[in-house]
């Protein structure tokens, strides 16, 4: 049985986007706990998210392999297990788990400000996170703590801020979020 998070992500059952993103959690599922050598039921499933990749790496490449560069589509898996977060990227019949390297702490950050993000424009849209299509982010350093997105009248630390760019794609527009390592913020307001 899906974990309740997983449940809520799949909400609309016999649509293709949720039977592509149920089998892609299976599948990052069976191929950590390969990898932990666990049930594959011990791992919780935290988010499920559609991404896209500029290559074949799926976002997590191995130090000295070379990658096709081609969009490539599929669902970024953040699972859990023995207290431990885990980034999986699947896409058709091929998981990775990112990790081992020194990207995976920036992965799973980019990974949960994501969530973030596709929460707050879920949100403002008024519609569910699943219709919400995500690029996978990328790191960013902005020049002060508006995070490029600042507001008339507001005064910003003049110091240079780490964080990501996330795009967004809802209804076939696109919409952008600027972070840095604990929040987002939409640099373009929404439409109702």
């Amino acid at each position: 049985m899906l974990p309740a998070m997983a449940a809520l992500l799949f909400t609309a059952a016999g649509t293709g986007a949720n039977q592509g993103a149920e089998r892609a959690t299976e599948l990052a599922r069976r191929t950590l706990a390969e990898e932990l050598g666990i049930k594959a039921e011990d791992i919780r499933v935290r988010t499920v998210v559609a991404s896209e990749w500029s290559d074949a790496s799926l976002g997590c490449p191995k130090k000295g392999q070379q990658y096709p560069q081609v969009v490539t589509p599929g669902h970024r898996v953040l699972l859990e297990a023995d207290g431990r977060t885990y980034a999986v990227h699947v896409a058709g019949e091929r998981a990775v788990t990112c990790r081992g390297s020194a990207a995976e702490p920036h992965i799973v950050a980019a990974a949960r400000l994501a969530e973030l993000a596709r929460a707050d424009l879920a949100a403002r849209l008024k519609i569910e996170p699943q219709a919400i299509k995500t690029r996978f982010p990328r790191p960013q350093s902005w020049p002060d703590t508006s995070l490029g997105c600042p507001k008339p009248g507001m005064s910003y630390a003049q110091v240079v801020t780490r964080g990501f760019l996330i795009e967004l794609e809802a209804g076939g527009k696109s919409y952008r979020y600027h972070s840095d390592l604990k929040r987002v913020v939409p640099c373009e307001e929404p439409e109702g």
